[in-house]
């Protein structure tokens, strides 16, 4: 039985904040999500996050815009996934050159991926090392309670202003979803089209790397492979046949390194592979054994980065290397690539296992033989029949 007209509209109302973005080109599916979740537990949820900050007494310290001489202190609670700080910090980029300073407060787990940043000033991980005289302003995320409560403890005067506000549970895409924001936030007046045609997740570009690891690298051009993963449907279990594919149709002007990154739980898979035999690959494998920084800047330096959906992924869209990545199921390219990362997507019914060892290899010739500015000499091997399209699961 439907709800009364006046029951819908106000469940409407509770629920739009949590689950429309107030960006039209911003990509994100409520449709999907309020599909399979109540009404009633997002207005809720809505609510309690009402409640919570009406409870702060912060209401009364919100500003829509901050000025651009204020001196700013981001903070970026809640979350502890590097992936999703990328993308969701991405939008500071336009802020480089900006009058005012800003400098970040973040998790200890995430400081190091910020440090050294050429958009934030000073990187904090500890709100009591933090002078609140020194700023004009807070920007807060998003109406979260572990920023609320940072907030509330040691900034409790501070006026602020919220990128994200209440919006909570849809499936988006951050990266564009953190361009929009900035813009709006800081005032910034750019158009959709430009956002659209910037959007990238950021980091500050770095390709200089440590003399111990140029000294390991491969002899010439590399490929990076991302070994490991957090979540079973999200690590590829087939690299072996992969690169046995690759070797096998190998091609003067193919890149021979082999370059294998990744955390500690990708260690066995890569111990596989560099036990391996192949006829022209040289295997070099930093599993394990490089920071973050330093991972970002290999990658800076490869003809092509190899991964399933993950932090190292969005970490490589930094960069300027492209992509092949792979992804899950139930995770739409389109809310994690945009076109400036350079990334040729190729998406499963279940988990990336399910992708063709021989396919993936086929999509990396693919794409070297589109970015010739990597591979000098390379031939055009993307015009062979047996090469497979670039719009498979592309991103939007």
């Amino acid at each position: 039985m439907p709800l009364p007209r006046f029951i819908a509209r106000r469940l409407e109302a509770l629920t739009e904040p949590s689950t429309r973005i107030p960006y039209a080109w911003v990509y994100h599916e409520p449709d999907v999500f309020m599909q399979r979740t109540s009404a009633f537990t997002v207005a809720k949820k809505y609510l309690h996050r009402r409640l919570r900050l009406a409870m702060s007494g912060q209401p009364r310290h919100e500003v829509r815009h901050v000025a651009p001489h204020a001196r700013v202190l981001w903070i970026y609670g809640g979350k502890h996934s590097v992936g999703d700080a990328v993308m969701d910090m991405s939008g500071r980029a336009l802020l480089r050159g900006r009058e005012g300073p800003i400098d970040l407060l973040i998790s200890p787990g995430l400081k190091a991926v910020f440090e050294g940043d050429d958009i934030f000033r000073n990187v904090f991980d500890d709100p009591a090392a933090v002078n609140p005289a020194d700023y004009d302003v807070v920007v807060m995320q998003e109406f979260n309670y572990p920023t609320l409560r940072i907030k509330r403890r040691f900034f409790a005067t501070l006026p602020f202003a919220c990128l994200f506000r209440f919006f909570h549970g849809p499936d988006r895409n951050q990266t564009q979803f953190s361009l929009a924001a900035v813009n709006d936030v800081f005032g910034l007046q750019l158009g959709p089209d430009e956002l659209f045609t910037q959007a990238k997740p950021y980091l500050r570009e770095e390709t200089d790397l440590p003399a111990a690891v140029v000294n390991q690298l491969p002899s010439g051009p590399f490929v990076v492979l991302a070994m490991g993963g957090v979540e079973p449907r999200r690590t590829y279990a087939h690299w072996h046949a992969c690169l046995d594919a690759y070797d096998a149709a190998y091609a003067p002007g193919l890149p021979t390194g082999i370059v294998l990154l990744g955390s500690g739980n990708g260690a066995d898979a890569a111990k596989a592979l560099m036990e391996a035999k192949f006829r022209h690959l040289e295997l070099v494998s930093f599993v394990g054994q490089l920071t973050l920084r330093d991972a970002k800047r290999v990658i800076g330096n490869a003809s092509l980065f190899v991964g399933a959906d993950g932090g190292l992924m969005h970490v490589a869209h930094t960069t300027r290397a492209p992509s092949v990545t792979l992804f899950a199921a139930a995770e739409p390219p389109y809310l994690r690539l945009t076109p400036r990362c350079q990334s040729t997507p190729l998406q499963t019914e279940s988990d990336v296992s399910a992708v063709d060892p021989a396919e993936l290899a086929e999509t990396m010739i693919a794409t070297l033989a589109t970015t010739p500015s990597f591979i000098p000499n390379l031939p055009d091997l993307a015009k062979s029949p047996s090469a497979p399209s670039s719009a498979s699961g592309g991103a939007r």
